[in-house]
């Protein structure tokens, strides 16, 4: 969960009046797939520029060694790219908890984002789960949000410290609707309007 800031719009459709209660995003567990990729990748390229004059196609025509080396400039360089993207895209995609829906961002590219919007009035119940030996280790896992009526169920993946978070959904939820019950006209609530007694 992040720090929230004040007065800031965090998605298009929310409204004035609702604030922001917590946001949760990914596991940094997702990022290491591209990471990775992208290291081995680069290690090669690199490996490859510093001893490709010992080829013999290569070391004995300037012109090709150009040209592999401008192909090798250009494939790290997509490949940076590959890695950066792929982070982008999942560090965009969170969960917001707002004092009237459950509000869910996927990030599906650089440049196409889907919003589902979930009011806490339609929460039935909130599930979490942690499969194996890494997720109980490291602290992510899934959570299920289940709906009332047909409405669609919730699933977050690979979500950071879940047990924690599915509790706070719940915890957001029992407190939907409740507010203090006043009297515009008198300018009191319901306790100052009780008869006194002495």
């Amino acid at each position: 969960m992040e720090e929230i800031v004040p007065n800031h719009k965090y998605f298009d459709t929310q409204k004035e009046s609702e604030e922001v209660l917590f946001i949760t995003r990914r596991h940094w567990i997702v990022y290491i797939p591209s990471f990775f990729v992208g290291t081995i990748i680069m290690v090669f390229c690199l490996v490859f520029y510093t001893q490709m004059d010992k080829f013999e196609l290569i070391g004995n025509s300037s012109t090709i060694a150009a040209f592999v080396s401008v192909f090798l400039s250009i494939f790290m360089l997509f490949t940076l790219l590959f890695v950066y993207i792929t982070w982008i895209v999942n560090y965009l995609n969170l969960q917001i908890v707002t004092t009237q829906n459950l509000v869910d961002v996927d990030q599906l590219s650089l440049f196409s984002r889907k919003i589902s919007e979930l009011a806490l009035e339609d929460i039935q119940d909130v599930s979490a789960t942690q499969h194996g030996i890494l997720q109980s280790v490291l602290h992510y896992g899934d959570i299920v949000v289940q709906t009332a009526g047909e409405k669609m169920n919730f699933t977050f993946e690979k979500i950071e410290n879940p047990y924690d978070v599915s509790k706070k959904i719940m915890e957001a939820r029992e407190k939907y609707g409740q507010e203090e019950v006043s009297f515009p006209d008198a300018g009191m609530t319901a306790e100052e309007d009780s008869p006194k007694t002495t």
